[in-house]
């Protein structure tokens, strides 16, 4: 079998590989794409930016403040794809939140 025939094998098995293990993340609950960005917090709402970049979220600690997740783009023919923990304190806010309006509850 000659070098270039080898050199296709390989490459075809490659991406077969990334293709099924991406695919894979499909099937997971916490697994939601982030990719337009909207006016409102509203799916009907006029869209403000399209993310040339794809972020998907994988999983959410259990205090809310941490999310993992997977960016991928391509340069070119190379996909890039990075995965890792991002914080947004969205469970320290709601819990601030409903803290004030037990606050503002009784002061009324």
């Amino acid at each position: 079998m000659s070098l270039l025939k080898k050199t296709i094998c390989i490459l075809l098995l490659f991406g077969f590989i990334i293709g099924f293990s991406g695919a894979s993340f499909a099937g997971d609950p916490y697994s939601h794409q982030i990719k337009t960005l909207r006016f409102a917090p509203d799916p009907d709402a006029r869209v403000v930016y399209d993310l040339p970049i794809e972020v998907k979220m994988l999983d959410v600690s259990e205090d809310a403040n941490w999310y993992k997740v997977r960016i991928s783009f391509y340069l070119g023919p190379i996909n890039f794809v990075y995965s890792g923990w991002t914080y947004i304190p969205v469970g320290q806010i709601l819990t601030e939140r409903y803290e004030n309006r037990k606050v503002a509850l009784r002061s009324e």
